[in-house]
């Protein structure tokens, strides 16, 4: 198993990346390739995405719907799954602006790949 501080800046760079993904093709592709082949993906809404493809078609969507992000995250239990608190402040493409609160739980393979992450909004 890959090491925990390497996960962790796995989780830290994911959300850096996160922040630019809206307008930046290649902060959006180093997100894709942060997950492993085989990876799997359940958001906030029960949506479930699996292997590579689909999770880059779902952030497509995603970081589609929205052009600008910022998002301040905390690792808080690397025991607990990495749970990883976060908030996010953005600005929809339709010109509306929204916050979240809530907390991100990932698994990682032996190569340091997100192999499994699970989003959960708390408000």
């Amino acid at each position: 198993m890959a090491d925990v501080e390497m996960n962790v800046k796995t989780i830290q760079k994911y959300f850096k990346l996160s922040d630019y993904a809206s307008s930046d093709m290649r902060a959006f592709q180093e997100i894709v390739s942060l997950f492993s082949e085989t990876a799997h993906i359940q958001t906030a809404t029960s949506d479930e995405f699996t292997g590579k493809t689909e999770i880059s078609n779902f952030f497509k969507v995603f970081f589609g719907r929205n052009e600008q992000l910022k998002h301040i995250m905390s690792v808080r239990d690397v025991a607990n799954k990495y749970q990883t608190e976060w908030v996010v402040a953005g600005l929809k493409s339709d010109g509306s602006l929204f916050s979240l609160h809530g907390f991100d739980y990932y698994q990682f393979d032996n190569a340091g790949k997100i192999s499994s992450l699970k989003v959960e909004v708390t408000q």
